[in-house]
């Protein structure tokens, strides 16, 4: 969640690192609440209490589902793309 709000850009919701959590914009209530669980990818906002993945946080945002799946491909394909050379260089 923290690379697709990252890679949002502008276009994503405002987001910091507090107390060393990842926390954002909830896009229900407004208010700055919105933390990333690193096991699970999933966040939760604690004011409204409003559960988000990353296609539900790009739903708020106004996406459409083909382009959240096509921009949630592209983001896994560079995630994954320098992992996959380290592994080859290393491997070699």
């Amino acid at each position: 969640m923290t690379l697709t709000i990252a890679a949002l850009g502008r276009e994503g919701p405002p987001s910091k690192i507090r107390d060393g959590r990842f926390c954002f914009l909830c896009p229900h209530c407004g208010e700055m609440l919105a933390y990333v669980n690193p096991r699970n990818n999933l966040a939760h906002c604690f004011h409204c209490q409003a559960n988000l993945n990353n296609i539900d946080l790009m739903i708020t945002l106004g996406c459409d589902f083909p382009s959240i799946v096509e921009k949630l491909e592209r983001l896994l394909k560079q995630y994954l793309a320098p992992r996959s050379r380290n592994k080859t260089a290393t491997s070699t």
